[in-house]
């Protein structure tokens, strides 16, 4: 794959670490629907602040001829990337909407370069940049660099932050994305067909949405796509290609989505198990003070890159 190769003398050390493969429990993930929007879903004015928020939508994915996503050992780093920053969100108990905001920036910076699997850790230390970056877009209170801890494991923060940049120059300064958590409301209420709809509804659907992060394929879809098909297999997980299109005809769905696409995105969802989203018995809800203070790690640093 084209692109500019990263070079360990470029950023930090040669740690390695594995993320949690804990994210959201079934209690985290109902969010207030009403905060999206406030309008009517029917409305002229929410058919503009769609369009408004489709026109914010990233296009482009991966290649799916691209050498790195198609690797076994980068789809694993991946995983580990991803579900360390839903972890971290769920700790320091951002929202939703910063996490897929992190999730996008660490795809699309990726996809343009060209990572050594022998240094797997760059992939951990552009996972910490981009929720960095997506908090400071996002998120009131922002924790300092050193609080993002990745079990046990401080990267400097003048690494990270020279990531940061590289990820914003590759961005073009481009960090307001649109998500699909800007568009599950109205497509809850739509296909529900419900001004309120149940609790596990909403939670469901956020769970899809969470579990489709995970997969390498997620940036193929865009973010309304996947709010609508995510909706969609929430209220019914067997319908077909027909049944489909037949149910998204019968409400006003807006003219940017596409059938065949939602279509696409929804078989890829029914085969996830959104049950493994649930987080492990053993897996501490910390507060902020305790996740930084409780663990005791050892700090790595630029100038040092071989101390262990």
């Amino acid at each position: 794959m084209a692109g500019e190769s990263l070079s360990p003398s470029d950023l930090l050390c040669q740690e390695d670490f594995r993320a949690e493969l804990a994210v959201a429990d079934e209690d985290d993930t109902c969010i207030d629907i009403s905060r999206a929007y406030a309008g009517d879903p029917d409305t002229e004015e929410e058919e503009e602040y769609l369009a408004l928020l489709a026109n914010q939508e990233p296009h482009r994915g991966f290649n799916a001829n691209d050498t790195l996503v198609i690797d076994s050992w980068f789809r694993n780093a991946r995983l580990e990337a991803i579900t360390w920053i839903l972890r971290t969100r769920k700790t320091f108990g951002f929202h939703f909407h910063t996490a897929y905001l992190s999730m996008i920036y660490f795809d699309r910076f990726i996809s343009s370069r060209s990572i050594d699997r022998r240094h797997s850790w760059v992939v951990k230390l552009i996972s910490v940049a981009c929720i960095s970056l997506a908090s400071k877009m996002e998120e009131v209170q922002v924790p300092s660099l050193p609080e993002f801890q990745t079990h046990g494991v401080i990267f400097e923060s003048k690494s990270v932050q020279r990531v940061e940049l590289g990820i914003m120059s590759t961005l073009q300064w481009r960090m307001n994305y649109a998500t699909p958590f800007a568009f599950i409301r109205h497509f809850i209420m739509k296909f529900s067909r419900q001004d309120s709809p149940p609790r596990e509804t909403v939670s469901r659907t956020v769970r899809y949405i969470l579990a489709l992060m995970k997969e390498r394929h997620s940036m193929s879809h865009r973010p309304s796509v996947i709010a609508a098909a995510a909706s969609l297999v929430v209220i019914n997980n067997s319908l077909t290609r027909t049944t489909l299109e037949t149910q998204m005809n019968s409400v006003a769905y807006p003219g940017f989505l596409n059938v065949e696409d939602v279509f696409r995105c929804y078989s890829l969802l029914q085969q996830l198990d959104v049950e493994n989203l649930r987080s492990p018995a053993n897996v501490s809800s910390a507060s902020r003070s305790s996740s930084v203070n409780d663990i005791k790690r050892r700090r790595l640093t630029f100038d040092d890159p071989d101390k262990n």
